[in-house]
């Protein structure tokens, strides 16, 4: 009989890297346990699940915390309520993913003795929770059996609120739906392509004046994803006078149809946990240029080989390397090949084949 493994995430319908890793590792792993997720947010999953994962909720609807009372209140019952479902499903393992799951889900798993992996995925040197959390977060994470980051930088930070042997880097994995998406001989389009929430730490503001301030005839620069910012962004494009350059594509589950017709992927972050969009593009062989920014981009590009790495706000050399791409196909193409040699060590197989091992170590223990 296979064992019995089960997902924690805040939210399964949200478009984003954790849930797009939870859905990739819940479907590989229905090949060797019984998978579930419990989403504390009831809501249809955005990324396609296998048919054999279950997916169980908490909440019906978010839950507002107006005042310290009612903090405590609420999070003590998600708390007994995360509890619950690990015994009525009879978990045998724990995977929590984001801050309120791995605090909730890692005290709910010590208290029924089952192992917990807790997988942080935000830069915590930016991190702006409250105090409560941050003290959540120092009583909690120490009681889980393991914890997974995404880079030194990441790790090192948790070192001060955990044991160091405790701690594991696993970088995200490409999807296999995204990677099986993957069409070479499509004819590549004059594009620059950025993917991401439209939102100051993501900084698109940066992109749009570098390739307004560039000679950018015949190309065009297209922003997938949604966000506070577009309004503002469309408002820059059209003061800039390339309105009709600029095009902003919102949310969308075709991402790989723009990865397959792009040639550049500009990434222009103040700061990431793992750069999920960046290391996509670089396997669908796009040049990529992309701020040095913590954490991530320095671990996947080398400067000048696999794609380029700008200081952050640095728009002089965006537009020195946008400029030397779009007018060099050749050079474009090199950087693009070199760039999915270094994307392949992040296929799905090949990192869930860690997360397996860490598993398997945990259930025998």
């Amino acid at each position: 009989m296979k064992q019995k493994i089960a997902f924690l995430i805040y939210d399964i319908s949200a478009l984003g890297g954790a849930e797009r890793v939870v859905t990739a590792l819940a479907n590989y792993f229905t090949d060797y346990y019984e998978v579930t997720i419990i989403s504390i947010l009831k809501a249809e999953p955005f990324y396609p699940l296998h048919k054999k994962v279950k997916i169980i909720y908490c909440r019906e609807n978010e839950v507002v915390k107006s005042n310290p009372f009612l903090f405590i209140k609420n999070n003590f019952s998600l708390y007994q309520q995360i509890k619950r479902k690990l015994e009525g499903e009879k978990i045998n393992l724990l995977i929590c993913f984001m801050t309120a799951s791995n605090v909730f889900g890692s005290l709910a798993a010590k208290s029924l003795g089952i192992p917990c992996i807790i997988s942080e995925r935000t830069n915590p040197i930016t991190d702006n929770t409250n105090f409560a959390w941050r003290k959540l977060k120092s009583f909690a994470y120490p009681k889980a059996d393991v914890v997974v980051v995404q880079s030194p930088l990441i790790k090192e930070f948790y070192e001060t609120m955990t044991r160091t042997e405790k701690i594991i880097i696993l970088p995200n994995p490409l999807s296999n739906e995204l990677t099986d998406s993957k069409v070479g001989s499509l004819k590549k389009e004059n594009i620059v392509l950025n993917v991401g929430r439209l939102i100051r730490s993501k900084n698109q503001d940066l992109l749009i004046r570098a390739f307004a301030n560039i000679n950018h005839k015949d190309w065009k620069l297209v922003f997938l994803g949604d966000g506070p910012l577009l309004s503002e962004f469309q408002g820059l494009a059209a003061d800039l006078q390339i309105s009709d350059k600029v095009i902003f594509v919102g949310k969308t589950d075709d991402v790989a149809s723009y990865y397959n017709t792009s040639k550049i992927f500009a990434f222009t972050s103040k700061y990431e946990g793992f750069p999920n969009a960046l290391i996509e593009a670089m396997y669908f062989e796009l040049a990529c240029i992309s701020t040095d920014c913590p954490s991530g981009p320095a671990e996947m590009i080398h400067h000048n080989e696999n794609g380029y790495l700008i200081d952050i706000g640095d728009q002089k050399n965006l537009e020195i390397h946008l400029n030397t791409l779009m007018n060099n196909d050749a050079l474009c193409k090199s950087i693009g090949k070199k760039g999915f040699d270094t994307a392949s060590h992040y296929e799905l197989a090949k990192v869930a084949t860690k997360w397996k091992s860490i598993i398997e170590n945990l259930l025998k223990a």
